[in-house]
């Protein structure tokens, strides 16, 4: 029997692109930016997952991830600048569904966050094949909680599914957000025009 294809099998090894970001997949060359976002107090406060340790072991960890296709890591670019990346991990082919979260840095503009988070989701949505996405976010972070509320985000309380204590579980349905929340955000402001309109190429790098 084949054993069942990852739904990130080619959305891990795409680039995404609009007039002002690009979403490309990570690679090693990236791993000082990664692991300095991650180690920043300030960017990583609300983060669950402890920071690495050296640059080696971002690297250590790294390699580990780009070998399982359930993981995918793209870096978000502002203009050519590199504000943050962007994960999906935990992909179940058997439900279509993934894990999403978000780590940005200091360079990012005002406001840039309340563009390309739906970005990220209509990247996963169209061209990653999956039905649901799931975030888990710390209780005190108000704002991102505000923000994938915006999204079309419900609480999901299912006892199963892991999380840590303080956290909130949130799930996007794909249906939900392409043909209610994605248009009702376009129709609120011409600068969501930017995130309908996504073109994506399929890459060597893999991350």
């Amino acid at each position: 029997m084949t054993a069942p294809v990852s739904p990130l099998a080619d959305y891990r090894r795409a680039e995404f692109r609009t007039n002002r970001y690009l979403l490309r997949p990570a690679c090693a060359q990236d791993q000082q930016l990664m692991f300095g976002w991650r180690s920043d107090a300030e960017t990583s406060r609300y983060l669950a997952a402890p920071a690495p340790q050296s640059i080696e072991s971002q690297l250590a960890w790294f390699d580990r991830v780009c070998r399982d296709t359930a993981y995918s890591y793209h870096i978000v670019e502002d203009g050519g600048v590199p504000i943050g990346f962007t994960s999906m991990f935990n992909a179940d082919p058997s439900y279509a569904d993934a894990e999403w979260g978000v780590v940005m840095g200091k360079q990012r503009a005002p406001g840039a966050v309340r563009i390309f988070a739906p970005l990220c989701c209509l990247c996963a949505f169209k061209f990653g094949g999956l039905a649901f996405l799931y975030t888990c976010i710390n209780e005190n972070n108000s704002g991102a909680v505000s923000r994938v509320r915006q999204m079309g985000a419900k609480l999901y309380e299912e006892p199963s599914v892991y999380r840590k204590q303080g956290e909130l579980l949130f799930r996007i349905s794909a249906e939900e957000f392409l043909r209610h929340t994605l248009p009702g955000l376009a129709d609120d402001s011409p600068q969501w025009t930017d995130a309908l309109n996504v073109e994506m190429h399929l890459v060597d790098t893999v991350a």
